[in-house]
């Protein structure tokens, strides 16, 4: 005899709820903005201590207040220093350095909290605070170098022989401050040579706008310690765009 033949019962199909997958999809995109908005303050605050650990040991804007370094930079320009070089090697002759203006005994004002959180946000960016504390020079001479700046025009001399500055305004200066071994004792240095001898561990400096610059012939030699780092590249204007 021929077994009767058994057949499974087959399952409905269902078909999806086209509502129910909104809801989904609705719940899904709701669940990816609830972690992005939980997530962006954390980003925020990385994003933070990144750009203050890169300005304390790396790299820092600096805005340009003043025209005592033209026409190497000029008043607005924006520059990269990076502070790397000094713990691998000595300062040498023509870096252009920054360095705070209390390395001179001038005392930052007091400012509230807040307004010293602002400023401190702007340097992030190199924007100008209002209350620029640095200044920015060349590196002109370094400890154990005697230096001389006598003559019209004015000529550098650097260990009794005459130094190039072709990066001075206009190509000479006739009448700014000299230097001679008159002013050592002024500026705390020893004399030698008919000029004044850079103390060990401190540079002396000037700007390249010779006659509109407050330097080291005014405020005397500064400690390589105190300096900031080295200015390294002109980021802003775009058409000045450019290595130093």
């Amino acid at each position: 005899m021929q077994a009767e033949s058994e057949t499974e019962p087959v399952a409905p199909i269902l078909m999806p709820d086209p509502e129910e997958e909104k809801r989904a999809r609705r719940k899904a995109r709701m669940r990816r903005w609830g972690r992005a908005i939980l997530e962006f303050p954390f980003l925020v605050l990385i994003a933070f201590v990144i750009a203050i650990v890169i300005k304390t040991f790396l790299v820092q804007a600096f805005y340009i207040p003043s025209g005592s370094m033209r026409p190497t930079l000029e008043v607005q320009d924006r520059v990269l220093v990076e502070k790397v070089s000094y713990r691998l090697r000595d300062p040498e002759r023509e870096d252009i350095v920054v360095f705070a203006k209390e390395v001179f005994g001038i005392t930052p004002p007091d400012v509230p909290w807040s307004q010293d959180f602002r400023n401190f946000l702007r340097e992030l960016a190199g924007l100008p605070t209002g209350t620029e504390e640095d200044y920015i020079k060349r590196i002109v001479a370094i400890a154990g170098d005697t230096i001389r700046y006598v003559g019209r025009p004015r000529r550098l001399f650097i260990n009794g022989s005459a130094v190039p500055n072709p990066y001075i305004r206009g190509g000479r200066d006739s009448t700014s401050s000299s230097l001679t071994s008159a002013d050592c004792a002024r500026l705390d240095m020893e004399e030698a040579d008919s000029g004044c001898r850079v103390p060990a561990g401190m540079v002396f400096v000037m700007g390249d706008n010779r006659p509109n610059s407050e330097d080291s012939r005014i405020l005397g030699p500064i400690k390589e310690e105190k300096i900031i780092g080295r200015a390294f590249v002109v980021i802003w204007p775009a058409n000045r765009l450019g290595l130093l």
